[in-house]
């Protein structure tokens, strides 16, 4: 992986947890979303691996950057293989068309990246 691309990985993660106590005691909103998104993504009929990998397919089809980032490393944490992530792309770009196909290139990157980190 190159460096820009390891720095924009690495500068998504410390703006979030930067910023993340300042928005949960500044805004209501924010805390509600945070209710809303455990509740989304915790175990059900669907795997908490399978709603992660829903939500990369979303993430790289809408451009959200520090979502693919957020996404990608839930969904290896959440045991998702690379065949998973490969064939969560594909569905992604079948979606949405060339632009996701350019945001996929992201989503490796942080696979990567998160893989390294994580040392798998």
């Amino acid at each position: 992986m190159n460096s820009f691309s390891k720095n924009k990985i690495e500068q998504s993660i410390l703006n979030r947890k930067k910023l993340h106590q300042r928005f949960y005691d500044n805004s209501e909103t924010y805390r509600h979303f945070l209710k809303l998104e455990k509740s989304a993504f915790s175990e059900g009929e669907i795997s908490v691996k399978h709603k992660e990998l829903m939500a990369l397919s979303m993430s790289i089809i809408t451009k959200c950057e520090p979502c693919i980032e957020w996404h990608t490393e839930q969904a290896l944490l959440a045991s998702s293989t690379d065949s998973e992530f490969f064939e969560t792309i594909d569905v992604a770009i079948e979606m949405g068309g060339g632009p996701a196909g350019a945001y996929a290139r992201f989503a490796l990157n942080c696979l990567d990246y998160f893989k390294d980190k994580h040392n798998r």
